[in-house]
C-alpha cells in the first residue's frame, strides 16, 4: 500500500501475489511432470526409417544407432 490507505496498485497485490508466487504455484520451481527417465522397458525407434529396437536398460536410446540406416534412435 503506497499511501497506507488500502488502495494499492491496480494489478493486484493481495496475499500470495508477491515475488516467487506467480500463478499461485506452490512448488519450488522443480520440473514436475517432466519425463526424466522412462524406466527399463519399452522400445527405441529410428526417426529416419521407423525401425523398432528393444530398449536396453541403463543405456539411453539416443546413445544407440539404428541397425538399418545408422541414425540416432529416440525413445518410443
Amino acid at each position: 500500500m503506497p499511501r497506507g490507505d488500502g488502495t494499492g496498485p491496480p494489478w493486484g497485490g493481495g496475499a500470495g501475489v508477491g515475488r516467487g508466487m506467480r500463478g499461485g504455484s506452490k512448488d519450488s520451481g522443480r520440473a514436475i511432470g517432466m519425463r526424466l527417465g522412462a524406466g527399463p522397458g519399452g522400445n527405441c525407434i529410428c526417426p529416419g526409417c521407423g525401425t523398432i529396437v528393444p530398449h536396453q536398460a541403463g543405456s539411453p536410446c539416443y546413445n544407440s544407432t539404428c541397425p538399418d540406416c545408422g541414425a540416432k534412435l529416440v525413445r518410443g
